[in-house]
Formats: structure tokens, sequence, C-alpha cells
């Protein structure tokens, strides 16, 4: 079996970058660069929106169709669920560094039970984008 470790890989780089753009608001928020107007936070939330599902969209579901050109047919859950498990892992570790970065004003239990329930809401959906990708591939 070729298994290529290139899915898990690149879903835990996206998995990093959307928590980053996740929590966007609260880093400038607690910056200190000067944000005249309302409209320029809304322009960097929106922009790392657009970041996120072109990484989701683009990036990762072609990285998984191009595996599932070249892999074995019955390979692909496998592929789908590590990839899955390292996002879930990757935007745990990413989030959590943020989260120690920034002062919030919620308590510790509070936080870590929302970036754990986030962490696996992300892993769910890159593992579905990855297995999606994959059966593409199957079908051509």
């Amino acid at each position: 079996m070729n298994r290529s470790p290139l899915p898990p890989a690149t879903a835990g780089i996206v998995a990093i970058a959307i928590s980053v753009t996740r929590r966007i608001p609260a880093l400038l928020l607690e910056s200190n660069l000067d944000l005249s107007s309302p409209q320029a936070l809304t322009m960097y939330v929106q922009g790392g929106r657009f970041a996120s599902f072109v990484l989701v969209y683009g990036l990762l579901f072609g990285v998984a169709f191009w595996a599932g050109r070249r892999s074995d047919s019955n390979e692909g859950t496998a592929l789908a669920v590590a990839s899955g498990v390292v996002a879930a892992v990757a935007y745990l570790l990413g989030s959590g560094g943020i989260s120690l970065l920034i002062d919030g004003e919620q308590g510790p239990l509070l936080s870590a039970v929302l970036v754990l329930g986030s962490s696996i809401s992300v892993g769910a959906q890159l593992a579905v984008v990855t297995f999606a990708g994959i059966a593409l591939a199957d079908r051509r």
C-alpha cells in the first residue's frame, strides 16, 4: 500500500491556519494595532474567512484528490481519519497557544471546553473534506 502522508500533513497546516483566522478579532483587539474603524476589523475577519475557505476547499480538497488518484481504492477511509485526527490535534495546539497569549474574560475551564469542542469540529470537517476529495478521485 502506498499511504500518502500528504493529506494529513496538509490537514494539520490548514487546521493551524483556521485556529488563527478564527481568533483574528481577539488577536487584533488585544494587540497594539490602531483599528481606526469597525470596518477595518470586519475586513480582517472576512479576509480570514476567505483564506480559511481557500485553504480547506482549495488546498486540502486538491491534495486529497491528488492522493486519491495515486493510492489504492480501499485506503481512502484511513487517510480521511488520519487527516481528521491530525487536524483536531493541530487545531487544539494552535488554539491553545493563542488562548495562552490572549487574556480572555472566560474562565480556564470554559476556554478549555470551547477549544476542545472546536478542535473536534474542525477535525471532523477536514476529515469529511479529505474523504470527499479521495472519493471523487476514485470515481474518475
